[in-house]
């Protein structure tokens, strides 16, 4: 106990190293049942040891007030940031030659489906129509921040990749350029700048197709945007990013009331009712005025059509006759097809009462936690940015649907987690 107590920099170094690994180059290392509960324990870790360590300081990371290192430090920044770039963007044009997105959605109706949206939206169509592809036929679920940012790659015409790419390295470069204000050694920053960019290589060179078919970029990016605002003060700009990742991946939803009650404990009731206020006004422009509106159904269709999907992908036996998408070693959902009695269905909607359960416990158990906590020196901020990460840990590890490029959001949660860490100096939980 001494030990983890005196080196809490390995063990954080240790549960990231694992949960990257085990969707990566350990992936299903161990089985279909120790793995995810493996990587799902690391994830569970990473929150923990960083809670421990920077939760309760009001500035995490000391500042570095020497006006040339800051210069020295942001050519670092920038220096690393740039290659980084370069690097990964030379192997996303090798995945792109090798994963071309047809229209017809053969190999992957992701990137088609997002062209028929963002296609039909600039000629002035309705674009949640039914999505008809070469033998079958797809309802639109997506929301309007999951396929309108594409109108860029659309007008420009530009692979839709490079616009989730774009999206994701702006607030990336954001939280990386707050480095040169923190005491760390040129070291330590060029090592925390150079680490998504090595996360995106390992899924690359390991599972290339998660990266030639799917778009995760770009929700990831708005995640990110996200957590810059946790900062913010203004309450436009709060309820922006909000927006945002409510009409793209909006995994974060019982984590979301959280936030909310916090900033109105910290600030208030007028600074909740306002970015409230902002945040339905965002969602009724981009989504209810325009589309919405014009088909009530669209949003129980959608609804009723993921959950055909889960139905589908659990009676879609292959292999060992078992459904593929569950032996991946990524999701306890596995323990619910196996372990339950019952039909495929009642195991099915037992998966997702206790995903539902689970889910809004976690969100209770944050906020109790900050509750408690409050007047004992607590970084909300940080607290938050921490809860997040585990609350879409806890999310996707139990998900009935786990699809492997979905766990590219709480993997890549942990890097503005350990920009609040000095990692290369002696600390104590």
């Amino acid at each position: 106990m001494k030990i983890f107590k005196s080196y809490p920099v390995f063990w954080l170094i240790l549960a990231v190293t694992l949960e990257i690994g085990f969707q990566t180059w350990w992936n299903k290392q161990w089985g279909d049942y120790i793995s995810p509960t493996v990587m799902f324990l690391s994830g569970v870790l990473t929150c923990w040891v960083a809670y421990r360590m920077i939760a309760f300081k009001k500035d995490p990371v000391p500042m570095d007030l020497n006006a040339d290192n800051e210069k020295r430090k942001s050519i670092v920044i920038v220096s690393i940031f740039l290659i980084g770039v370069i690097l990964i963007g030379m192997e996303f044009i090798k995945i792109q030659e090798k994963f071309i997105a047809l229209e017809n959605g053969k190999e992957s109706d992701v990137i088609p489906s997002l062209m028929l949206y963002v296609k039909r939206f600039l000629a002035g169509e309705y674009p949640y129509q039914p999505l008809d592809f070469e033998g079958w036929t797809v309802m639109p679920t997506y929301f309007p921040m999951m396929w309108m940012p594409y109108s860029f790659s659309e007008i420009l015409q530009i692979d839709y990749r490079w616009t989730a790419y774009l999206v994701f390295l702006i607030p990336l470069f954001a939280l990386q350029w707050q480095l040169r204000k923190q005491d760390l050694s040129f070291l330590e920053i060029g090592f925390k700048v150079a680490v998504p960019f090595l996360f995106l290589y390992l899924y690359m060179i390991h599972f290339d197709y998660t990266m030639g078919y799917g778009v995760e970029l770009m929700p990831i990016g708005l995640y990110f945007f996200l957590i810059l605002s946790l900062k913010w003060k203004q309450t436009f700009w709060i309820a922006l990013p909000i927006v945002f990742v409510l009409l793209s991946r909006y995994a974060f939803t019982f984590w979301l009331p959280v936030y909310l009650l916090t900033i109105w404990i910290e600030r208030g009731f007028k600074p909740v009712f306002q970015v409230s206020l902002w945040v339905l006004a965002g969602v009724a422009v981009l989504y209810v005025i325009p589309f919405l509106s014009k088909d009530w159904n669209i949003f129980f269709e959608g609804l009723a059509y993921y959950g055909k999907t889960a139905e589908t992908v659990w009676a879609n036996e292959r292999g060992d006759g078992r459904p593929l998408i569950l032996i991946k070693g990524l999701s306890h959902a596995i323990y619910f097809y196996d372990f339950l009695s019952g039909d495929l269905l009642e195991r099915l909607r037992m998966n997702r009462v206790f995903h539902i359960g689970i889910c809004f416990l976690t969100a209770a158990g944050l906020f109790f936690n900050y509750w408690k906590n409050r007047n004992n020196g607590l970084n909300v901020a940080i607290y938050l940015l921490i809860g997040l990460k585990l609350y879409l840990v806890v999310f996707y590890c139990f998900f009935y649907v786990p699809f492997r490029y979905l766990f590219q959001l709480p993997m890549l949660l942990t890097i503005p987690i350990i920009y609040q860490i000095p990692l290369f100096r002696k600390t104590q939980l």
